[in-house]
């Protein structure tokens, strides 16, 4: 029982360890590329912001701009953000007028992690402004401005656990399969030794 105990208990930090690899490795390669819209997002149901998002293999980019004032009313506004870069971005009336945002998430099959980017001053380059968020650029800007201060990431623990499931799976599977081939090793091998060993035959008389 300990063994298996332990089995699980290794096999879910290397999944979580795996996944996070793998989103890693969907950031740096960045593998299909492009552009799902450039659309105006109603936040909260009355703050106008640009959104520009692009997509890539376990990559998702939203980059949003607030360029309009608040609408007197607020609507109801069906089309939006990803939940994972909405999530990472709010409150979102904690922004000031011209504020820009930028959020770079990582994972695959969901989006587990997440980098957040912000910035509301002028002579400052990243992150652009959404409305000139076409080519994917951006991204590769953002990409290469991961670790740079201030760092902001935001993690998605269902989206982790979620990601972690099939490696964990893998892992554990491999782990047992080792575990019992180890374990059958071990009991050939005592089992030879325990067996009595023949007498060697007297030696003829000369």
């Amino acid at each position: 029982m300990r063994g298996v105990i332990a089995d699980a208990v290794l096999a879910m930090i290397s999944s979580i360890i795996i996944s996070l690899c793998v989103a890693a490795w969907c950031v740096d390669m960045v593998v299909g590329l492009h552009l799902i819209n450039i659309d105006t997002w109603l936040a909260n149901g009355r703050d106008p912001w640009t959104v520009s998002h692009h997509e890539a293999l376990g990559v998702g980019w939203i980059n949003a701009t607030q360029t309009y004032a608040p609408l007197l009313a607020p609507v109801e506004d069906v089309d939006g953000p990803p939940m994972w870069a909405v999530n990472a971005m709010s409150p979102m009336d904690q922004y000031e007028r011209s504020a820009r945002v930028a959020t770079l998430g990582a994972g695959w099959p969901m989006i587990q992690v997440v980098r957040v980017w912000v910035t509301t001053r002028n002579d400052e380059l990243f992150p652009p402004s959404a409305d000139f968020d076409v080519s994917g650029a951006c991204l590769e800007m953002g990409k290469n401005r991961v670790w740079e201060e201030p760092l902001r990431f935001v993690f998605v623990p269902l989206a982790v656990a979620i990601d972690a499931v099939p490696w964990l799976a893998l892992v554990y599977v491999a782990l047992r399969l080792y575990r019992k081939r180890g374990e059958r090793k071990a009991a050939i091998r005592a089992a030879l030794t325990k067996s009595p060993t023949k007498e060697s035959p007297p030696a003829a008389a000369p």
